[in-house]
């Protein structure tokens, strides 16, 4: 059970860095900021796979 919370608690670090990035990559105005939201993106995927490759709810 204490394994599967550092796939929990990482799937809800992933899904909060993945809002995060599309407010920041849809609403920014500033080309860098847009950017800052995409990598964001990226690595909230990356942070998703991960966690949800070992715990499914």
């Amino acid at each position: 059970m204490e394994e599967l919370r550092k796939y929990k608690i990482a799937a809800l670090i992933g899904i909060i860095v993945m809002g995060i990035g599309a407010f920041m990559a849809c609403l920014c105005t500033t080309s860098s900021l847009i950017m800052t939201g995409n990598v964001l993106l990226i690595a909230s995927i990356f942070v998703l796979i991960y966690a949800f490759s070992s715990w499914q709810p």
